[in-house]
């Protein structure tokens, strides 16, 4: 079943009220050809959703602009919590990648510009603790990274200063320390 809706505007360089699709996996042929994404043969504009089983319970949303990514995808946990939600512009990823626990605890925070990593990306453990804490600039590692084990202990945690790192890199005697015991 495909219906459709009205968008207000999607860019500024795009026709107002242009009518948009809303598919259902399960009742089209869908694929991806070189970053194109396409349904029934047709470069597809608007939103597709998978559903879990049950056939009722909405599994994942991805939203596709002239075949490219564009918008907010997000994934469900199967009692329609969000597991994750993502954004793309033009086919990259741009913007939040966040994730959560099925009982709601943030999982990661991720940000992104024109498809890398930018700024304070974290992530934590079930337990809530801070694991990961990374910060990038264009997709490349700068200044404090720090990660931890699930119990707390230290696990790296180093400077990226010009592209040189310094401090603990998570390695003994050129042995990673998860290979080693506490």
């Amino acid at each position: 079943m495909i219906t459709t809706f009205s968008c207000q505007q999607i860019e500024q360089e795009e026709v107002v009220n242009l009518k948009v699709a809303t598919v259902d996996a399960k009742d089209v042929k869908f694929k991806s050809s070189k970053g194109v994404f396409y349904v029934n043969g047709q470069v597809f504009s608007g939103e597709i959703y998978w559903t879990y089983r049950n056939g009722t319970d909405t599994l994942r949303v991805k939203r596709y602009w002239k075949g490219l990514k564009e918008g907010q995808w997000t994934r469900y946990y199967p009692d329609r919590s969000i597991q994750e939600y993502r954004f793309f512009h033009k086919n990259k990823k741009e913007g939040e990648y966040v994730g959560f626990y099925p009982n709601g605890e943030m999982k990661f925070e991720y940000h992104l510009t024109h498809g890398v990593y930018e700024g304070n990306n974290r992530a934590w453990n079930k337990d809530g603790r801070l694991i990961s804490d990374m910060n990038y600039v264009v997709g490349s590692e700068e200044g404090a990274q720090k990660v931890w084990y699930d119990n707390g202990k230290i696990k790296s945690n180093y400077v990226i200063k010009n592209g040189r790192r310094y401090g603990l890199l998570g390695t003994k005697n050129c042995i990673n320390v998860t290979d080693s015991i506490f």
